[in-house]
Order: C-alpha cells, then structure tokens, then sequence
C-alpha cells in the first residue's frame, strides 16, 4: 500500500518548473542564539528539561540548575507564566492551540520583541505537535480521506509547528469545517523555499501585517483552497506589507524523540560537545568528506533526471510544477557527484524495487538480506538517510524469513551515523510518533527512532502530505551538507509549503564544517583557514592539481559564513 501520494487528480500533471523570489538584501547578520526564542512549560517535565539542557539554567528556572546550556544565550519563554492552561496532548484542536499556544505567543512578542530580532522559535519535547482538522479531525491519519478533503479545498490539520510559522496570520477566519471557508484550507507557499542566503537577509518590517492570500497559477491550474500565496512576483521590486517575505515567517524548529535522554543526545551531537557543554562560538559538526556516506533509497526509477511527473513509480517527481524544484533523489545524487567534496563512492543510490534494492545498514539483519550499504568492521557513518522506506515498491529484505524484524519500520536502526546525520524519508507519517502517539495504523519508519538511533536533524510529516509538499533533498544538501546555512534555514529552504504537515527536527543553529575546508582542524572555519590554504594549496574538489581558485572559494565562502555579517560575494 502506497501511502506517500498525492491525490489522483494531481499525478497526470505536466509542466515546467516555476517559482517566485523575494527580495534579499546584499549583505545579511547570521543566525546567533540571541535570534532563537525557546518555548517551553514548566509544568510538563519534558519540556522544562530540554529547555533548560539546550538554553541552561540561568534563562530556565525551577530545573536542576548548574546547566551551561548547548547554546547558552538563546532567549526563552515559559507558557505557564502567559496565563495558560498547560497542553499535555499530543494532538489539540484549532480552538486549543490559538488560545493557549499561538495568541499568548502573540502578547509576549509583541510586548518583548518590538524589533523582531527573533527568527527562529523552538518548541520542546511534551508540548504537542499536531492539529486536528476542524470539525473531521482523524481525517489526516488516513490517506484516502485526507485525499478527498485536500481535493475539496477542506484539509486543514497541520503540524504545531508549521502552523507557528506564520505566527501572525489570522488564516483561520471564516473556518467553520466547510470546503474553502478560510486560507487554513491547504498551504501557503514557503517564501524561503529554495533561497541561498541565511534568513536575516530579509526585513522584519512587514511581519505582522495581514497577507493577501491567493490561489497560485500552476500549470495547470489547482484547484482552489489546495494552495495559497502571497509572493513576491517582481524580485525587483520591493514587497508590499499585504505580500510574504522570508522575513515575515519564523523557522520553527523542535527538539523532541522519544525520550530525554535522546533529545539531550542529540543536542550535543548538533553542538559537538558532550554533556551538556556550551557550543563554541562559531564553530560547526566537524564532518569528514572522505567517510561521510548519503544513502538514497529510491524505488521505481529510470535512474536519470526526468521531466516533472514523467514516471508515476517516482514519488519525489509527482507534483506541480510551482512546487517542483526537480527530480530529487537523482538530482541529489548528481549534485553531490558534481561538488567532488564527499567521496563519490560514499553516494549509495539505488533506483530499483525489491528486496535488492533495499539500501539497509550492517547493525540489524534482515536474513542477510537488501542491499547491505556496509559492514561491521567498516561501518559507513551515513551523514544523508533519505529513503522511500515503507513505499519502497515491490518486496522488503526478510519478507517471509522467521524472525526478521520488518524493515519498513526499523530499516533506519540498521545504519552507523554520522554526528551530522539527517533524515528525510519518502513516508507519510513519519513524523507522527512524537508524544507518545505511536505511528497510527500506518506502518512507517519514525523520525523518532531515527534519533534515538544516532540521528540529528530531521524533517517528518504529522499527517498525510501528499508527494507535493515532501521536503526536497536536493535543497538540504545544497545549503547545508555542501553548504553552509544553519540547520534551521538549511531545512526550511528545503520545504515548498508552509502551515502543513511538516516538522523540522534539531538544533536551528547547528551547522556543519568539513573537513575540506577547516585546514586547522578546529572546526570553525575562519580567516586562519583561508591562510592556510593560501600558503599550500589542496584540491578540495579532487578535481587534480594542488589546489586552484574554485577551491579557494570553498574555503573563503565557508569563512564567510561563519562572520556575523556576509561580505559581498557568491551566495550561498
């Protein structure tokens, strides 16, 4: 049963990419932890400890104390001190979340940052992360029904977080459980989608003003209540305040799994530290270019980049052409291939269906079965997991041999990690587990799991998305894995749709340093790395040679990154 699809009137579409960009300043200040509000409540457990392990306990009391914090200096607030009732569920309704959650957030910004120097929110571990749909609200855990009332202009449960991203729209007015009631109704088009330059590229100025919601021209035209936007159309020109920037959405991102201990695990992989230390200023997940492995598990596939819809087995190709920015999985892998810096014999793509082709990892067996990436005495630590998992087509390694655990829901605790190590898996509920929920009557791999696994960062999906709105690795890789975004702009530059399924899992401010380019070995990339390569050139793209000046941009654009503010030249 294939549960990663789209409606069937979307899977016929032919059209050409498209997309609309925002204006972005030349020069724009990196994302630092006085840009990230924490938000927690200190009367849920959970959330007040991984609060006060990632922020520390002088900005969160009534926890242990004596924690330094992973990013001491982030901003905090605590819901119970809003005059709220605590929301211990994973799933609440609309009423819920606009009353206890979203408004009171509302209050505190308005009345602590006047400025809007806050861009990245974070919600923690016990607060929910789910949002029934008005007045049918199980709809979204079954794919069929969540395809007829996407079809109808009435889909409208979303993840918590996605929902915070557009903090100051009012997209619920006129919602009263009807077909195409209010701009709830479907997404919104992400601004930030497939945009190079960190999030404070963009103004704040407009943040809080009303939007003027549209149905979008596609190719052909969607139906309405399935998409909204508010777009820049001219990038020449400046945004008006009724039109959506980056700058007027927030990055949300959550740290959650499935117990503490593997939140605060998590944390110190992101922050390259252990116990709870603080991050050092600057510096990033030391990653090896030469022992970093990407596993893209396609099912299916020609193998090649295709036009857009050209083949209906290929689920990161089915969708419209004003969400497509390609045929990913190949388009991830030939980009990789293309940059040189990761080994390209690290690169584990896999286009065919079956048992075969069922890229698993050396730590479970599955009878000796699938294609097996590695092995015990050489582990391959996996730094990409990008996998159609549960709609990987045809038979599964271990099908019918006694006492194999079931891939489809495990296959992710089968692969070594690296410290940087994302997941993003072609799977409809993937992100559905957090709170304690389970996985639903869908068998797929949990985001959860992977984190508990050795994992880091993630993206999942609450609720049927639908292969139109799945996160786009190529975009990932891009920013983040060869370039050098944070893993909050990095993940979201990767997402087509906003106030939907999608959640983004980890520490917003992590980024990576490679190896390649850290010539000193201190994982931060600086000015004195840029000296050492001046002094003795290296092919970092293993193009031959000592070294030239492609890969001196390599270095000087990671240095780049790591100031407070860009200087002019190529964006990232």
């Amino acid at each position: 049963m294939i549960h990663a699809t789209r409606p069937s009137h979307v899977l016929c579409l032919l059209a050409a990419a498209a997309s609309c960009l925002a204006v972005a300043p030349a020069a724009s200040a990196q994302l630092k932890p006085e840009n990230v509000l924490v938000i927690y409540d200190s009367r849920i457990s959970t959330s007040l400890t991984v609060a006060e392990y990632y922020a520390g306990s002088a900005a969160v009391p009534g926890g242990t104390g004596g924690r330094p914090g992973t990013r001491a200096g982030v901003r905090t607030v605590n819901l119970q001190t809003l005059g709220t009732t605590a929301q211990t569920s994973a799933t609440i309704d609309r009423g819920a979340f606009n009353a206890q959650i979203r408004n009171p957030l509302r209050q505190w910004l308005t009345a602590n940052d006047s400025a809007g120097t806050i861009r990245v929110l974070v919600t923690t571990k016990g607060l929910p992360h789910r949002i029934e749909n008005v007045g049918s609200p199980s709809v979204g855990d079954t794919p069929a029904a969540a395809g007829d009332f996407y079809s109808n202009g009435n889909y409208n449960c979303a993840a918590l977080d996605s929902e915070l991203t557009l903090l100051w729209q009012n997209l619920e007015t006129g919602e009263t459980g009807g077909n195409v009631d209010s701009k709830l109704d479907g997404f919104v088009l992400n601004p930030y989608w497939k945009q190079t330059l960190p999030i404070t590229g963009w103004l704040t100025t407009n943040r809080t003003a009303a939007k003027t919601l549209l149905t979008p021209a596609t190719n052909p035209a969607s139906n309405i209540g399935e998409m909204w936007s508010a777009l820049v159309i001219n990038p020449r020109l400046a945004a008006t305040p009724a039109q959506l920037t980056p700058g007027d959405m927030y990055l949300v991102c959550r740290l959650d799994g499935n117990t503490v201990a593997n939140v605060q695990a998590m944390l110190d992989r992101a922050a390259g530290t252990t116990g709870g230390a603080s991050a050092t200023v600057g510096a990033g997940i030391a990653t090896n270019c030469n022992t970093a492995g990407f596993v893209l598990d396609e099912s299916g596939s020609d193998g090649v980049q295709t036009a857009l819809n050209g083949n209906a087995n290929e689920y990161d190709n089915q969708t419209y052409d004003i969400v497509s920015n390609g045929d990913d999985y190949e388009q991830t892998r030939d980009q990789l291939i293309t940059d040189r810096r990761f080994l390209s014999t690290n690169i584990k793509y896999d286009a065919s269906s079956n048992a075969a082709s069922f890229q698993v990892g050396a730590l479970v067996s599955y009878g000796g079965q699938g294609r097996i990436i590695d092995t015990l005495a050489a582990p391959l630590p996996v730094i990409l997991l990008a996998h159609y998992g549960a709609n990987h087509l045809g038979t599964a390694p271990g099908d019918g041999i006694s006492g194999s655990p079931n891939p489809r829901t495990t296959y992710a605790s089968s692969f070594t990690y690296a410290p940087a190590a994302v997941f993003n898996s072609l799977e409809s509920y993937n992100g559905r587990s957090f709170g304690g929920i389970g996985p639903g009557s869908v068998a797929q791999q949990q985001l959860a799991d992977f984190l508990g696994a050795g994992g880091t960062f993630g993206i999942g999906n609450v609720y049927e998305p639908f292969t139109i709105t799945i996160a786009d690795n190529a975009l990932i890789v891009r920013n983040f894995h060869t370039g050098n975004l944070t893993w909050a702009e990095a993940a979201y530059t990767a997402m087509p749709a906003l106030s939907f399924q999608q959640l983004v899992i980890g520490d917003p401010l992590a980024r990576i340093t490679r190896n390649t380019e850290d010539r000193d070995g201190d994982t931060r990339v600086s000015i004195d790395d840029l000296f050492i390569w001046n002094a003795s050139p290296i092919d970092i793209n293993r193009t031959g040679g000592i070294g030239n000046d492609a890969d001196r941009r390599f270095v000087e654009d990671a240095a780049r990154a790591t100031r407070d503010a860009d200087m002019r030249g190529t964006q990232r």
